[in-house]
């Protein structure tokens, strides 16, 4: 049998009786702007109405805003300040003139709902101003220069300098925090590795994991945290001292953990500086942070002091980030 055998390429779809193959999470307009570089954009003044109207344009394999990480509580918030957002699905620039020319055209602004949509939008014609809603996805082949100039729109961990915000369930609760308890959040080896360094250490503390597969095991005995706002929130409220992972996307587990009075150690990254700066330990790996949690259990006016700045760097809710998110979408030129 022959190695090679020919495939359909070419539109999608075309051809009756024809099954359709998976296609890849390209982003096929960004060969087009790497040749030809952006459109460039047009004058025109904000359309008439009391709203702002904006495209979100959603990236290569993404159907809904969810699928691209951008949390559609944020969305809904922008509604109450005069912001209203459409989105576009596509995959090339192409396919977004074709199913969403108009609508981009008549938006007040057109959001690439993160890098990997950027060049759909960046190759659009006709958009009167346009930006990144910043995800956790990176962007492809950035070392090639593309990016550089694009406005950056998000938390300051993820490049952009917005305030960050959590869902409304995060938020402190009448419960009692156990000195005993120490809370995993996630499978990464940074805080399971801290978490079984600190049972070798000590017998008299209690673990408690969330943020895992129902099923996990682990080499030491824990406490299981349901699925769920609520139910994390209330882990969060209960443990003395939480090993959070690196801070990604628009739904950190560390920043909800401060938003409900959390005592904090984190990996010494980049984006997880930018998101905690002084309100949680950040160390370098999980024997430091083994130490940091005990240093943590054993000073409680330290444990208070992080639990008030944490209180003051993030706020429950969407409706602080919407604002100064609808701020930056007017101040766009």
């Amino acid at each position: 049998m022959p190695a090679l055998r020919r495939r359909r390429g070419g539109v999608r779809g075309e051809g009756e009786g024809v099954g359709r193959g998976v296609a890849p999470a390209v982003p096929w307009a960004l060969g087009e702007l790497l040749r030809v570089g952006p459109a460039p954009l047009v004058r025109r003044a904000v359309g008439e109405g009391e709203n702002l109207d904006v495209g979100l344009v959603l990236g290569p394999g993404c159907v809904a805003a969810r699928d691209a990480g951008v949390p559609v509580e944020l969305l809904e918030a922008l509604k109450g300040e005069g912001v209203v957002v459409r989105v576009v699905a596509g995959e090339a620039a192409e396919e977004i003139v074709e199913a969403g020319g108009d609508d981009l055209a008549r938006a007040d602004v057109v959001l690439a709902a993160g890098w990997p949509a950027a060049p759909a939008v960046l190759r659009a014609a006709d958009v009167r101003a346009r930006a990144v809603l910043a995800t956790s996805a990176s962007a492809p082949l950035a070392d090639l220069g593309w990016t550089a100039g694009v406005e950056v729109l998000g938390p300051a961990w993820l490049g952009g300098s917005l305030p960050g915000g959590t869902d409304a369930a995060y938020t402190p609760l009448p419960v009692h925090r156990r000195e005993d308890l120490v809370l995993v959040h996630g499978d990464e080896p940074f805080g399971l590795l801290a978490a079984a360094e600190l049972r070798r250490r000590r017998d008299d503390l209690t673990f408690a994991v969330s943020g895992v597969r129902q099923d996990l095991e682990l080499p030491f005995p824990f406490l299981g945290v349901e699925p769920g706002a609520a139910a994390l929130a209330h882990a969060f409220a209960s443990a003395t001292v939480a090993l959070a992972p690196s801070v990604r996307g628009w739904r950190p587990a560390a920043v909800a953990m401060l938003a409900c009075g959390q005592a904090i150690v984190a990996p010494d990254d980049a984006p997880t500086r930018a998101a905690l700066g002084t309100t949680a330990s950040l160390v370098s790996g999980p024997l430091a942070a083994a130490d940091a949690v005990e240093t943590l259990l054993a000073d409680l006016p330290l444990r208070a002091q992080r639990a008030r700045d944490g209180f003051a760097h993030i706020t429950s809710g969407w409706s602080t980030s919407a604002a100064a998110l609808a701020t930056a979408l007017r101040a766009l030129p």
